[in-house]
């Protein structure tokens, strides 16, 4: 652990110092730890950070509760303490060694070269990812490029095959008159039906009559069985009797 102490603030103001690594690593967490400011001054005890790593410093008043704004950034060296009062500080109530002064410009010449090359690795990762993007872009534009020349051929070759085409002579067409006499089917269906009917009346009216031929004969039989009383008197020759006599001769 190295012991960080000294006058932060010249105006002697008292508050809470906020601290907490950039990340987390070996023997710290990410969390914050407070460390109470009196009269300007802060006393804790820090672990060295290593390389890339820093901690974030922000300071907050008595009493507020607002999210810390972290506006420093420290690096801690691997050593038993470090004072960080200024060497030109008029406010200052102890004198500073040379050797205490050596060590404030230490830490404040690593703190800065720290500061410098995240800022060159930032700038390295953000060179590398837009020559990545160029790159991209590039390919994409040749990827556009091709594909506008495969369109173009396809529609020059398209516009030839039509071109040919329609150069080439229409086939000729011929029509043929064929004429072939077509049976009236429907009017042999209907000659046929009509004949059936036809045939249906006839036997229809050969049944009625030969009903009346057996209810006239079922007469006469009955007129003879009946015990005569005197001379058969016969009826009036009329159209329907001489129609009864035709169908009994035939």
């Amino acid at each position: 652990m190295t012991r960080v102490f000294g006058l932060l603030f010249e105006d002697e103001r008292d508050g809470i110092l906020a601290i907490k690594p950039s990340r987390p690593f070996f023997g710290c967490q990410g969390d914050e730890q407070h460390v109470d400011v009196i009269n300007g001054t802060i006393d804790c005890d820090l672990l060295p950070t290593p390389n890339g790593i820093t901690y974030l410093v922000g300071f907050k008043g008595v009493g507020d509760t607002r999210r810390t704004s972290f506006t420093l950034r420290w690096r801690i060296a691997n050593q038993t303490e470090i004072d960080i009062t200024p060497a030109n500080s008029v406010n200052s109530k102890t004198t500073n060694s040379p050797s205490d002064q050596t060590v404030y410009e230490r830490v404040q010449l690593k703190r800065i070269a720290g500061e410098l090359n995240e800022s060159l690795e930032d700038k390295q990762e953000i060179t590398s990812q837009l020559e990545a993007a160029e790159a991209r872009v590039q390919q994409l534009e040749e990827e556009l490029q091709s594909f506008k020349n495969s369109t173009d051929t396809a529609l020059a070759g398209k516009d030839a095959t039509i071109a040919k085409l329609n150069v080439q002579k229409e086939p000729e067409i011929k029509t043929v008159y064929l004429e072939k006499p077509v049976p009236p089917k429907a009017l042999h269906d209907r000659i046929k039906r009509l004949e059936q009917d036809n045939q249906r009346l006839i036997e229809l009216n050969a049944e009625y009559y030969k009903s009346v031929v057996d209810l006239h004969q079922l007469k006469l039989n009955r007129a003879q069985s009946l015990p005569s009383s005197g001379p058969i008197i016969t009826p009036e020759d009329t159209p329907r009797q001489r129609l009864i006599k035709k169908l009994i001769d035939r």
